[in-house]
């Protein structure tokens, strides 16, 4: 399996990304590295286009201190080529979003941890039982948003109409999901 190290013009999205979203990763942004590797993983059928992991902490030791990375973003050469620059830079994004650091107040050590998805299923799940999980009120309404412009955009092409007024069982039922009547 080929891999390498990604190149500045890479690097310059990952810092300027830090510097606009994730002020959290200020303080170990020399400490991301991204590499791409030949080939996107694929898993039933799906490719993975990337993947975020904390670096081993063996690194170090094999390489005399010389480099101490926090995280690894590894990214599926074949996949990035198929995005576009908007793609390639919500990517990017994506990962750095699983990137959690923590440190400590009284003695500075810095803990890093990935995290868990902020929601996640599948279609045929949503289809049948809705958002159904528990999740704070602001990843629902973010949710409940992204699909309501989706539902809004299939209203269009049908020529009618999904208003304000409409609940998420309207949405999943514009996009052709089961009514709450099913």
């Amino acid at each position: 399996m080929d891999m390498h190290k990604a190149g500045p013009e890479v690097m310059n999205i990952v810092n300027e990304l830090i510097q606009e979203h994730h002020p959290h990763l200020i303080l170990i942004q020399e400490d991301i590295s991204v590499v791409f590797r030949e080939k996107a993983r694929e898993v039933g059928g799906l490719v993975i286009a990337g993947a975020t992991k904390k670096a081993p902490p063996l690194l170090p030791v094999l390489t005399d201190k010389k480099f101490t990375y926090k995280f690894v973003i590894e990214i599926g050469e074949n996949a990035w080529m198929e995005l576009d620059e908007r793609q390639k830079k919500a990517l990017l994004d994506h990962h750095l979003c699983a990137m959690q650091v923590e440190e400590n107040g009284d003695t500075g050590e810095i803990k890093c941890s990935v995290r868990p998805y902020d929601f996640s299923g599948y279609k045929q799940e949503f289809q049948r039982w809705g958002m159904w999980r528990p999740m704070d009120d602001e990843t629902l309404s973010i949710i409940e948003e992204m699909f309501g412009k989706k539902a809004q955009e299939v209203a269009d092409d049908q020529g009618s109409r999904v208003s304000d007024d409409d609940d998420l069982s309207d949405v999943v039922e514009a996009l052709g999901g089961p009514s709450a009547n099913t």
